[in-house]
């Protein structure tokens, strides 16, 4: 689950962040709150970018291939 810290409270619990990433998840911090960065273990960030787009994948969005039928169905691409 995400968390939200603001600036100040990020840097009180720097000694803590490792903890408290495998506690929460991930980590975004606030500065007059608006979102400034989000924190995210290093083991949950896939490397490469396929694998990262796969890893966010949003149900409300069409993959690529999805994306390509509908190109070749609008140019008459069987």
């Amino acid at each position: 689950m995400t968390q939200y810290l603001s600036a100040k409270e990020f840097r009180q619990r720097i000694p803590k962040i490792r903890e408290d990433l495998e506690k929460w998840g991930d980590i975004i911090v606030l500065k007059k709150s608006k979102p400034q960065f989000k924190v995210v273990p290093f083991e949950d960030v896939p490397s490469d970018l396929t694998d990262r787009a796969a890893a966010i994948k949003d149900p409300a969005q069409p993959d690529l291939q999805d994306i390509a039928n509908i190109v070749h169905k609008l140019r008459g691409i069987s």
